[in-house]
């Protein structure tokens, strides 16, 4: 029986992917690597020390890792603070759903906390969740199951319990290799993602209230 809703954030509750891809391609072109959208997506939805040490390895960079975190972080602040979020089509409705439910709600996410409660604020959101962690608090980022295992464990209910909605496959691997059940949302900005893993996977939340409800019991 479902007991707690976690979300992923970045493509799952805003449509923000496209975003992270264009902070990257800014980060290695300023390291005179010439990146496209196809340099990028590959690495969707892995923490940033992996993803940019992924990149750094990948790519040949000369730039540190640390460095590398820095001008994503400065460029992040740059472009988020100049962006205008709004909630993905239906997330709102499916959170006072899950509310009406009587079902807590958290967010885990590979972004830092800075972000994410940037995020949050933004959209108007951030009442709904009791619990918020970050690829920061954790030493293995997505697929490792890390995240989600303290995330349910902060939320007080076994991953068994716990249903994940995710867009990208470390995201959904990283929520099976944990135990929970996985909801995958196609998010049509979240290019070439594998959602063999996941449990159910949806084109719009309207399909999502159903899903939990069934797992209720």
């Amino acid at each position: 029986m479902v007991k707690a809703i976690i979300f992923d954030m970045d493509g799952v509750l805003i449509d923000s992917q496209p975003l992270h891809y264009e902070i990257d391609i800014r980060v290695l072109k300023t390291c005179g690597y010439n990146a496209t959208l196809d340099t990028v997506t590959p690495y969707t939805g892995i923490s940033n020390p992996d993803r940019w040490q992924k990149y750094k390895h990948n790519l040949n960079l000369d730039t540190s890792v640390d460095k590398l975190i820095q001008l994503a972080e400065e460029a992040m602040r740059d472009i988020f603070n100049h962006t205008h979020f709004t909630a993905i089509g239906g997330i709102p409705d499916l959170l006072k759903g899950i509310k009406s439910l009587g079902l807590p709600c958290g967010v885990a996410s590979s972004s830092s906390h800075e972000l994410i409660q940037l995020v949050l604020s933004r959209t108007g959101i951030g009442a709904y969740f009791d619990v918020l962690t970050s690829g920061e608090d954790v030493k293995n980022g997505k697929p490792a199951p890390d995240i989600y295992l303290k995330a349910t464990k902060a939320m007080g209910f076994s991953p068994e319990a716990c249903i994940a909605f995710e867009d990208a496959t470390p995201g959904i691997c990283a929520a099976k290799n944990a135990g929970l059940t996985c909801i995958a949302y196609k998010n049509p900005n979240t290019h070439g993602q594998d959602f063999a893993r996941a449990d159910f996977v949806i084109n719009h939340y309207n399909e999502a209230l159903p899903i939990i409800k069934a797992k209720r019991g």
